[in-house]
């Protein structure tokens, strides 16, 4: 019943950001057509580069454009679910985080589920469809069993992507800056666009562990490629659960000391 009445409030949420994206058609077909360009354009570089060489780090240039393809479409899905991020100061500055707290909604709803951008339908179906081609033009489709465990390692990722966003939203309340961490976030996350095996160790440990990007955009890739080993599936998970379980109580401990805008 309350799952029932959450995804009925979000519906509603989802229609009003929908409305509002209708108002500027214009502003809206640029946006989507500077999306796809940079699409396009990633897939491409990624294309020229394994293209000199035959393998990076055992990968060949068929899995790093698979690996590329599955990062944005993820990418995309992400940015349509948790947007109203982005949006969040000015709603703690002018204090209307006050009267979301008192409605009976979860406490990180307005944060991170208030706002789905969609403006990032349309790439996520056109990512489907290129993922899918390439899969099969690399002769690369996965069996039931992999695309089973791609689902799986991929909502797993989309969780623990979440909480990443929770935590940031924790440190928007008790200091007010959010669009730094945000931009530390998009970029290490760009980082993904290529295997994070090829990084050296220091780097690949900060993906890793620090910044979960590897969890949230490699493993799945790894997934549906049939590349990914029982100790990776192992770690997505234990990673997920421990990493949600610290941002929500991050979460409630930025809650006990906010200061509203009435105080």
């Amino acid at each position: 019943m309350v799952t029932n009445s959450f995804i009925k409030v979000w519906v509603i949420m989802a229609k009003n950001s929908l409305q509002n994206k209708l108002l500027s058609p214009s502003s809206s077909i640029i946006f989507i057509l500077g999306k796809l360009f940079n699409y396009a354009f990633s897939v491409l570089i990624i294309y020229s580069i394994f293209n000199q060489v035959s393998t990076i780090k055992n990968f060949t240039s068929p899995q790093a454009i698979i690996i590329t393809l599955t990062f944005s479409l993820i990418d995309s899905i992400i940015q349509f679910l948790f947007r109203s991020l982005y949006t969040f100061r000015p709603v703690l500055l002018k204090g209307d985080f006050d009267l979301d707290l008192l409605k009976p909604l979860p406490s990180f709803f307005q944060p991170l589920l208030s706002g789905p951008d969609f403006l990032d339908v349309p790439m996520i179906f056109l990512q489907i469809i290129a993922l899918i081609y390439f899969l099969i033009k690399f002769s690369l489709v996965p069996s039931v069993g992999n695309l089973f465990l791609f689902l799986l390692i991929g909502t797993n990722g989309i969780i623990l992507a979440f909480s990443l966003h929770l935590a940031i939203a924790s440190f928007s309340i008790l200091t007010t800056e959010i669009d730094s961490l945000v931009m530390i976030y998009r970029s290490l996350g760009r980082a993904a666009i290529v295997p994070t095996d090829i990084y050296n160790n220091f780097f690949r440990i900060i993906l890793s562990y620090v910044i979960p990007i590897t969890v949230i955009f490699t493993l799945p890739a790894k997934a549906v490629l049939n590349i990914l080993t029982p100790g990776g599936i192992t770690y997505s998970f234990a990673f997920t659960i421990l990493f949600l379980l610290l941002s929500l109580y991050f979460w409630k401990y930025s809650l006990k000391h906010y200061s509203s805008a009435s105080s």
